[in-house]
């Protein structure tokens, strides 16, 4: 029997050590620096181990804060060429990372001001500049910041040329921004009853499917699996409310698989990675990497473990480290009867 490959991305986004950016003094990006460190040696020996090329997916953020703070949207690919450049030989994605932090003049500081469509416009409008400015090519793939996505938003996107959003985290309770974050307009929409596939959005509401053929963008959920509890009373009240907000199809797809968190038994890492292939009709892998992980405490430590356990899965020899179009044509020729081989090296 021929064994279907299993897509795994791995996405990166690219963007200050702190959200909250200095206007006057702004600073080197030296999480992204240690993280591009990481990802090269790690590649590398992911590569030996397997014989197959890894491909890895960098979101840059280009939007109306890096270019008010440090002059331009495309600062970070002026400042780091060389580094992205290497990303590029290797065949990885560029993709563009869209926070929506504006600056408040009355409170001098910034405000993730997603709650205004006008605004969250002019924030893609600059991304998709700056990498056009940057690269010389359309923009194909898309990250929003902060948990937060919107159906004008996704709209928008699509009109602007984006083709796939990585955005979305299946189970992840409304306003879940952290508190160390900048104040918000709006409201972070819940992601209870989203699609755990790969689907095309609505244009109505970004978080339903619309019917075949209407979409030409088309939204990866992150990962997600489900915690296996103990038994008693807490037990029984942690599994009604999955049951009750995620609904019974996606019960078993309610905790985003997070690479900062500290799995352990009997959830660790390893573990929840079959858990959410075994409820996926066409199994696929997706997590989100943030660039200031090496310089937060706790955050790289996890992450190593968690990249560690990819590699040594014993589904390893059918994880193939792709692109979002990449990860799509596998899928297709999983669905198709012909899984052999992986995206073309």
């Amino acid at each position: 029997m021929v064994t279907s490959k299993i897509p795994v991305l791995i996405c990166i986004d690219v963007e200050p050590d702190v959200f909250f950016v200095s206007r006057q003094d702004p600073e080197p990006w030296k999480g992204y620096e240690l993280t591009h460190a990481y990802i090269r040696e790690w590649r590398s020996a992911l590569q030996q181990l397997t014989g197959d090329a890894v491909h890895v997916n960098w979101f840059i953020r280009m939007d109306p804060q890096v270019a008010l703070a440090h002059g331009r949207a495309s600062w970070a690919v002026e400042h780091y060429p060389k580094l992205f450049q290497e990303a590029i030989d290797a065949g990885d994605e560029l993709g563009a990372h869209v926070h929506t932090y504006r600056w408040c003049e009355d409170s001098g500081d910034w405000l993730d001001d997603h709650g205004h469509d006008d605004w969250v416009a002019e924030c893609l409008d600059t991304a998709v500049e700056g990498y056009r400015s940057s690269f010389g090519t359309p923009c194909r793939s898309l990250r929003f910041g902060n948990y937060w996505s919107g159906t004008e938003a996704i709209n928008r996107a699509e009109a602007l040329g984006f083709r796939f959003d990585l955005t979305i985290e299946p189970g992840l309770p409304p306003n879940a921004l952290d508190s160390r974050k900048p104040p918000h307009s709006g409201d972070l929409p819940d992601y209870y009853r989203v699609p755990r596939e790969p689907y095309a959005p609505s244009r109505s509401d970004f978080r339903r499917r619309a019917s075949p053929g209407e979409r030409e963008i088309t939204l990866l959920p992150l990962t997600s699996a489900h915690l296996r509890y103990g038994w008693g009373p807490r037990s029984l009240k942690q599994r009604l409310r999955r049951l009750r907000n995620n609904g019974l199809r996606h019960r078993r797809q309610d905790t985003p698989l997070s690479m900062w968190r500290d799995w352990s038994p009997p959830n660790d890492f390893s573990v929840m990675l079959d858990r959410a292939m075994a409820q996926q009709r066409q199994p696929y892998l997706a997590f989100a990497i943030h660039s200031n992980a090496p310089v937060e405490a706790e955050s790289l430590p996890r992450i190593e473990r968690c990249l560690q356990a990819l590699m040594t899965h014993p589904e390893r020899s059918r994880f193939v480290f792709c692109t979002p179009a990449e990860a799509m044509a596998i899928l297709q020729r999983n669905a198709s009867g012909h899984p052999s081989g992986g995206p073309s090296r």
